[in-house]
């Protein structure tokens, strides 16, 4: 591979497969709260796909940690977010449970916030990639 430098995969690891994964949540998300589904059987696929991103963004903080230069890591767009609307799904899922009225909005409020995180990822992903083979041209 001609333009492949050192650290590509664990770079396409920390931070394009991340968007990829928010991307797919919001699809399956999306899957269990438009369809007339039951409350329960809503807030079972909301606890799930809340509990299974908590544990794939904080393993990704551990991995960032370890395996990302510190200028790298936007904490904000890389961790707080994905966490806070992974939890609100999580929240969600106990509100639809519960049966409060607020529950659409939750899940709404958490689907928006890694909506804009994953839209964002994307372009700096995007960025980085066009700045990077610029700078490879003009070598």
């Amino acid at each position: 591979m001609k333009n492949a430098k050192e650290g590509d995969t664990v770079r396409t690891r920390l931070f394009i497969t991340p968007i990829l994964v928010y991307f797919v949540s919001l699809l399956i998300t999306s899957l269990a709260m438009i369809p007339p589904l039951s409350d329960v059987i809503r807030a079972l696929a909301l606890v799930v796909i809340g509990c299974a991103g908590l544990g794939y963004t904080i393993n990704l903080a551990l991995l960032l940690r370890r395996l990302a230069a510190p200028e790298e890591i936007e904490a904000l767009w890389d961790i707080v977010l994905p966490i806070a609307s992974y939890s609100l799904l999580v929240f969600s899922a106990a509100a639809w449970a519960l049966k409060a009225p607020f529950a659409d909005l939750s899940g709404a409020a958490a689907v928006v916030v890694l909506l804009i995180v994953a839209l964002r990822k994307s372009w700096v992903v995007t960025l980085f990639i066009a700045s990077r083979k610029r700078k490879d041209a003009s070598d």
